[in-house]
């Protein structure tokens, strides 16, 4: 067995985590730390962490326990169980069950059974071959398929559920909508018939650009409090955006600004506002000049752990959206967060590329 710790030689430290540039493989391991590995982990056997567990590579190993956070930024391929204490965040997840006592986010998910007291929140696809419950919601950007069932509060899917038993593997008193926008009564002139909320956005909003009194009707209409707080967040990053246009564009250095621009433009509630593209291009194009100059005037403003982890999130998903030099610029600032130096970044993106580290 290996076990990592404040002592491991050749472990950075940074703060209150240490980084660790090169895991070797080996047939069990343990982190007595937090640690931030910025390469591949191949464990034969058990992986247990006793803090948390950031992986900017790909993972594979038998078993997986973490009693903190738990990131993968490249694929997790665990042929038993991942056990996470606190939310879990990854690229392609796949194991034989998943379990947290907190939210999971990945942009796929294959597993027998998936169990999370939050949300489950899945970009692509969700295969499920037993069950995935969740206290909360189930998301999917696709859909959920195999021979499993789901069971949420709100089970809402991008396309229809394409599980064996249908419809009818929905385990009730379940809520299943079957589009990837949220759906209400929404009331024109003369009707109440159920609305797409997107389309509804479109037509009383966007050719005004009225992104303030789309987003407080969202925030009226929606009742979990995840979604509202996310549509307030993106409500203050519009009104931030369109008052440094107005007031000049010129001196403006958060960076941050343009990764939650990018979320919100890329979204399906916003894809078809010509307001939010133009302010979506004028800061693109305003990073660009900053990091064709020096760049040493660029900030990256993240308030919290769970900003930051959303923030990768995004430029994982949608970073190849932004121009290229901006966006490995945003990465680098964004993981210098946790603590790493941005020459360590560059020279890893250099050895492995942006793909296999992004």
């Amino acid at each position: 067995m290996t076990t990592y710790d404040d002592k491991t030689k050749g472990a950075i430290a940074s703060g209150r985590r240490f980084i660790l540039p090169l895991f070797k493989p080996c047939d069990e391991a343990t982190f007595k730390a937090s640690y931030i590995v910025a390469s591949d982990i191949k464990c034969d056997g058990k992986i247990t962490a006793l803090f948390d567990l950031i992986v900017l590579g790909t993972i594979e190993a038998s078993e997986v326990d973490v009693k903190g956070r738990f990131v993968c930024l490249g694929k997790c391929d665990v042929s038993g169980t991942i056990l996470v204490q606190n939310e879990i965040w990854a690229n392609d997840v796949r194991a034989k069950s998943i379990e947290t006592n907190d939210r999971i986010f990945a942009q796929e998910i294959d597993a027998e059974t998936i169990t999370a007291e939050g949300n489950i929140v899945v970009g692509k696809i969700l295969a499920v071959e037993k069950i995935a419950k969740s206290e909360k919601n189930i998301l999917c950007g696709e859909t959920a398929y195999g021979a499993g069932k789901v069971a949420a509060n709100t089970i809402i899917t991008g396309e229809p559920l394409d599980l064996d038993d249908g419809e009818e593997a929905v385990i009730s008193p379940s809520i299943y909508t079957p589009s990837a926008s949220h759906t209400q009564s929404v009331a024109y002139s003369d009707t109440s018939e159920p609305t797409d909320l997107i389309a509804y956005g479109e037509k009383e909003y966007a050719s005004l650009g009225n992104f303030r009194g789309y987003l407080d009707y969202l925030i009226s209409v929606t009742c979990d409090d995840e979604s509202k707080d996310k549509y307030s967040h993106w409500r203050s990053v519009l009104e931030e955006a369109e008052r440094v246009c107005q007031s000049g564009i010129g001196a403006y250095t958060n960076i941050a600004l343009l990764i939650w621009l990018t979320e919100i433009t890329m979204s399906s509630f916003f894809k078809n506002w010509d307001k939010i593209t133009d302010l979506f291009d004028a800061f693109e194009k305003h990073f660009k000049y900053l990091v064709e100059g020096s760049g040493d005037s660029i900030t990256c403003s993240i308030e919290s752990y769970g900003d930051w982890l959303e923030a990768l999130s995004v430029l994982s998903s949608l970073g190849a959206l932004i121009d290229s030099n901006v966006s490995r610029t945003a990465f680098e600032m964004v993981v210098s967060n946790l603590g790493l130096k941005g020459k360590f970044v560059s020279d890893r993106l250099d050895e492995k590329g942006w793909k296999i580290n992004g």
